[in-house]
């Protein structure tokens, strides 16, 4: 096992590495390649260049990054020490390749925005999931009367919600990929209309539609052509089928239920081994064509997502 300490030319650092081993050496331009077992120390000071030093990280199994004691490197102006840099640097990507002790890269900030999950696991045992936009949502009806809860009830299953208000297709098959399904579970996908894409700009996910796009938001960072692209179809598309063999592979229990699509995606997959259920248009063609609306006259009212409800628990009973 090769050992490897790195940091200043200051005497601290072979002291710090004799400290672990007493046999500890120094490694120079002059011995740097075809290292033995053993620990060892060296800085860039000792080293010709930087690309030794990848030499150097490549042969260890174990580096301990030792900075000098309150940080003075004895190259520092001004407070900035080009040696500091560089190490880092180089150790940046090698604690990617192979642990580095005593040294940290910070996670991206914008991480927990990017991955955050609508909702969790209720139980350890079978549950439903219920997933899409505004719909599956609940948008201007109870929480207990949206289909969600109402299958809940009929099916006696804990329920977790991946929804949110406007958001795609896309958006829907990460939230089911990163979620705690588990064998046997059932998943209800309100498969919402296209063009709709989750969109990352300025540290924040925006589920946006082409009805709500503003140039004055997005201007040349997202055009607006985008919507109806080959492309929003395409990654759609390549999204269901990704839940479908995600599905499969853990044996839960799939439902593709179209609440806006036309057909556009559903076609695709009608000729799949997946369950798929129309539930859009059938009142007409006008876009508010319900049993009955919500409270902000936009999206389906209770009277609907009953039906919603006794329609997928005759799909599933079948």
């Amino acid at each position: 096992m090769i050992t490897v300490y790195l940091g200043d030319v200051s005497e601290y650092l072979s002291q710090q590495a004799r400290a672990d081993d007493p046999d500890s050496q120094l490694i120079t331009q002059k011995n740097y390649k075809d290292l033995a077992p053993g620990t060892y120390y060296t800085s860039l000071g000792d080293l010709a260049d930087i690309s030794q030093l990848a030499d150097v990280l490549r042969s260890a199994d174990r580096v301990v990054y030792s900075p000098p004691p309150n940080n003075q490197w004895s190259d520092s102006v001004n407070g900035n020490s080009a040696m500091k840099k560089w190490l880092e640097d180089y150790l940046a990507i090698f604690s990617l390749y192979n642990q580095v002790e005593n040294f940290a890269v910070e996670s991206p900030r914008d991480k927990s925005e990017m991955l955050q999950l609508s909702d969790t696991r209720k139980t350890n045992d079978q549950q439903l999931w219920i997933a899409g936009c505004s719909f599956s949502h609940g948008i201007g009806v109870e929480p207990d009367q949206r289909y969600g809860h109402l299958l809940s009830q009929q099916l006696n299953l804990p329920v977790s919600f991946l929804t949110a208000p406007g958001s795609s297709v896309v958006w829907a098959a990460d939230q089911i990929l990163r979620s705690d399904i588990r064998a046997n579970d059932l998943v209800v996908w309100g498969i919402t209309t296209l063009p709709r894409i989750p969109h990352f700009y300025k540290g924040k996910l925006s589920n946006v539609r082409a009805s709500t796009y503003t140039r004055k938001i997005f201007g040349q960072e997202l055009d607006f052509n985008y919507f109806i692209s080959e492309d929003v179809t395409y990654r759609s598309v390549v999204s269901m089928f990704q839940v479908i063999n995600y599905c499969k592979k853990i044996n839960a229990k799939l439902l593709l239920v179209s609440m806006l699509d036309d057909g556009t995606l559903l076609n695709y997959i009608k000729d799949e081994t997946v369950d798929c259920l129309m539930l859009y248009r059938l009142w007409g063609r006008e876009d508010l064509a319900w049993p009955d609306m919500a409270h902000d006259l936009e999206h389906p009212g209770p009277i609907t997502h009953q039906f919603y409800s006794d329609a997928i628990i005759k799909k599933i009973s079948q």
